[in-house]
């Protein structure tokens, strides 16, 4: 019991570390896509190879850019079997550098890929050989050389504050704190299921622009909520018990949390898993009228969670065996 305590006290200080830093202001997002101009801007780096110009229509980054590249990220972490954590750190990279930096398309195709290899090479560094020489994806587009300028120039531009409160860590460590000495019985599929959907909807999360400018405390609790509620049904007791948890840390003063949570059922229901869900209920119901319910799969490893509807269909592309000239082919298409 007195190891239970420890270890459930250990996980309210990190989760309260973890608040200090995002309400500092340090990591805080804003709606860049509605800025402008931007000061300063990318060309500084590279004034021979990226010679200044005027801003079209065709070049402008908007969000059907950023939706592609988060795509292309999870695609290649998943390729590379590395944590997809990595993806919501390397576009936390990102956001934060478009907001202070303007770019076009072709720097921006640039800057993603610098950030995801240096999310990579933070978080996990021994995954850097397996990842190989990023520059070899963009099939010629870029040097290594252009990528470790672009490295230095983000780093100058963030102040190297390379450490965000993810999404991600927050509802983990949310979980973890629950279920110390949670006081109901939960199987072990069911918990790990729970682990793995609001992993899911925080993946969602990532790849929508809604949510730059919304806390990740936020989303981690919605991501929770709404794993419990798709798997156990509304005000179900775990989401109790959450809610007492969360209130406890300091986590109940959330204005946006009905709206994230809203957003990422619309994500789902528009996702790819929710549609081959679906497809199964039908399936196994053998023509039964079904009782309209979303009821949250744990997610397949051959299925990205991050499709939706009018993007780029991921089931097929997220094959381990599916080659990196495949890979980047996808990324250029826009």
């Amino acid at each position: 019991m007195r190891q239970d305590a420890i270890e459930k006290g250990m996980t309210g200080d990190s989760i309260q570390a973890m608040l200090r830093r995002e309400g500092d202001g340090t990591y805080v997002c804003v709606d860049y896509l509605s800025m402008t101009p931007w000061q300063p801007d990318v060309y500084q780096i590279k004034k021979g190879r990226f010679p200044k110009k005027e801003t079209t229509p065709e070049t402008r980054i908007d969000e059907y850019c950023r939706e592609q590249i988060v795509e292309w990220s999870f695609r290649v972490v998943d390729y590379f079997r590395i944590d997809r954590e990595v993806v919501a750190l390397s576009i936390s990279f990102l956001d934060r550098f478009l907001a202070k930096c303007r770019c076009d398309r072709t720097s921006f195709k640039l800057a993603a890929t610098t950030t995801l290899n240096l999310a990579v090479k933070l978080l996990h560094p021994c995954k850097l050989g397996e990842l190989g020489i990023l520059s070899d994806l963009s099939r010629g587009e870029f040097e290594m050389a252009d990528v470790a300028g672009m490295e230095n120039y983000i780093l100058q531009t963030l102040s190297w504050q390379l450490h965000p409160p993810t999404s991600l860590a927050f509802s983990t460590l949310l979980l973890d704190y629950v279920f110390v000495d949670f006081p109901f019985e939960v199987s072990a599929s069911d918990m790990d299921d729970i682990y793995d959907v609001s992993s899911f909807f925080c993946d969602l999360a990532v790849c929508d622009y809604f949510f730059v400018a919304i806390k990740p405390s936020s989303v981690g609790i919605a991501a929770i909520m709404n794993a419990l509620e798709g798997m156990f049904g509304p005000n179900n007791r775990l989401e109790v018990e959450i809610r007492k948890s969360a209130k406890r840390l300091g986590l109940h003063q959330i204005v946006d949390l009905p709206a994230a949570r809203n957003r990422l059922w619309d994500l789902y229901e528009r996702s790819e898993e929710c549609a081959l869900h679906n497809k199964k209920i039908i399936q196994e119901e053998q023509g039964k009228t079904s009782n309209g319910n979303i009821f949250v799969k744990k997610m397949s490893a051959q299925h990205s969670p991050v499709s939706i509807s009018g993007s780029v269909v991921s089931g097929e592309l997220s094959h381990h065996n599916r080659s990196s000239t495949n890979i980047m082919r996808n990324k250029n298409s826009w």
